[in-house]
């Protein structure tokens, strides 16, 4: 199916998907980003004022936030990447047909699990409006988003590798989601 340029509509469609993987690769770094040097001033901050023998006590739980969105929305970081950890042994073994539905069915069980915890999570970060933090009276609401926002932008990386697994050939390693050992594997 070509649109009237002589593109694929599949082709077109692989490329808005790496667009968008991409940007929500640069939008989660930025974030990871800013939480990380968050949590670097506040510790020293914190070093700096409890040595002065007047500790803070907001700022440890602050930092305990931007640490979970550190972890969850990194994930998605991690993920683009290809730094998440992969027991590519055996699947490198398979012949390229046979590995390449072993990789599909795999992403799809991935992609079912982001659905199911953005789910549940968006919810319980709703419920959580009118919880407040121990110390930070805000609502638990937004350290909650951290979660469900990480699970969108790893649902936008694995369709991204889903779809372009399914229409490659060859070079499957380039939408495998774990960097490990070079692609040695039978053909």
């Amino acid at each position: 199916m070509y649109k009237g340029d002589g593109v694929s509509v599949k082709t077109t469609i692989k490329q808005y998907l790496k667009t968008a993987s991409d940007v929500s690769y640069l939008i989660a770094k930025w974030i990871v980003l800013v939480y990380i040097t968050a949590v670097t001033l506040l510790s020293i901050i914190g070093v700096f004022f409890r040595s002065a023998g007047k500790a803070l006590s907001w700022n440890e739980e602050l930092m305990r936030w931007l640490l979970i969105g550190i972890g969850y929305i990194g994930a998605s970081v991690a993920l683009k990447i290809r730094s998440h950890i992969g027991i590519e042994f055996f699947l490198l073994k398979l012949k390229t047909p046979v590995r390449k539905v072993a990789i599909i069915f795999g992403y799809i069980f991935i992609i079912i699990f982001l659905v199911i915890i953005f789910w549940y999570t968006w919810k319980a970060s709703f419920m959580a409006w009118y919880q407040l933090g121990a110390i930070i009276r805000i609502p638990m609401f937004w350290v909650k988003m951290n979660i469900p926002v990480g699970c969108i932008l790893m649902l936008v990386h694995m369709t991204y590798f889903l779809v372009g697994i399914w229409d490659e050939k060859e070079n499957l390693r380039e939408f495998m989601i774990s960097g490990g050992q070079s692609e040695g594997g039978a053909e």
